[in-house]
């Protein structure tokens, strides 16, 4: 571990390299952590484990961490391998932000990256990530080790870049995997979309067929008890509105009808005696 006066020495270095004309000082300074990170990697070549190499540089990544700090404060744009492999470094110990965040300056400078690696930076930063994504996937499809807005952020970072169609057709696959995993119709449609460009970069090897045919019977399936749910709701609603609207409604009572007809019989009654009576009248005088 380094000590805080040679951390802070590493940091102005990196600062100074580039802005003015390299001097003695600065030189040996980069020198000096090319070194540095030379011995590192003899260290980790005696190691077969791809775990413990990880492991390694977890503990070896805070001596660069202020030379890294010290480069992109200044932006000076200038070739360094040292930078170009912390990044490498990063990716290795899962720690996608850094990288992310070393890459977008590597890649606005368009920095070669060291002869081992004899792939762009952006290639090689895309592949690095995205392999051990989808070998995790491989293993269990619904966990995923890096979140969805780091892989968005890769996207981003490399859209413009120039790198095989297989490589992208990675990424958009991871892409579409980690997509995935969010149950909504809309994350669903998204995967479907990468899935489909996957395919459609490397048609041979991108092998996401199924998984496309499985998203759009999901998809299927959440829309058809999604719209049967709301036919229940709708007819539920109706059939509370009818019952409401019976209840308003005021109770009618049958009019009384007049008693007419028990008059007009007491009327006949009363003209049939006066018609009787006349005769016996008209009787008597004959």
């Amino acid at each position: 571990m380094l000590t805080p006066a040679k951390m802070h020495f590493d940091k102005v270095m990196a600062e100074r390299r580039g802005r003015v004309e390299d001097g003695f000082q600065e030189r040996t300074a980069y020198e000096q952590i090319l070194y540095r990170l030379r011995m590192d990697k003899t260290d980790l070549s005696q190691v077969q484990s791809n775990a413990t190499k990880a492991d390694l540089k977890r503990k070896m990544l805070p001596n660069y961490q202020s030379w890294i700090e010290g480069t992109l404060s200044a932006d000076t744009g200038q070739a360094d391998d040292v930078l170009t492999t912390i990044m490498i470094w990063c990716v290795d110990c899962g720690d996608i932000a850094q990288a992310l965040r070393i890459g977008e300056y590597v890649l606005r400078h368009k920095l070669p990256m060291p002869d081992q690696y004899k792939r762009t930076a952006a290639t090689v930063l895309a592949e690095e990530i995205c392999d051990p994504i989808l070998a995790g996937f491989k293993a269990d499809p619904f966990k995923s080790t890096v979140s969805v807005d780091l892989l968005m952020g890769l996207h981003g970072l490399t859209a413009n870049e120039d790198m095989p169609d297989a490589v992208r057709s990675k990424l958009c696959k991871a892409i579409g995997f980690t997509f995935r995993l969010d149950r909504t119709l809309e994350a669903m449609e998204t995967a479907i979309g990468y899935l489909r460009e996957a395919t459609r970069l490397n048609p041979q090897k991108a092998g996401v067929k199924r998984d496309i045919e499985n998203l759009l019977r999901d998809i299927k399936e959440i829309t058809r008890a999604t719209s049967g749910e709301d036919d229940a709701e709708n007819s539920q609603v109706t059939s509370t509105a009818d019952t409401d609207t019976a209840k308003s409604k005021p109770e009618q009572t049958p009019e009384k009808v007049p008693a007419k007809k028990a008059t007009a019989s007491k009327s006949v009654k009363k003209d049939k005696k006066t018609t009787n009576k006349k005769a016996q009248d008209s009787k008597a005088k004959a």
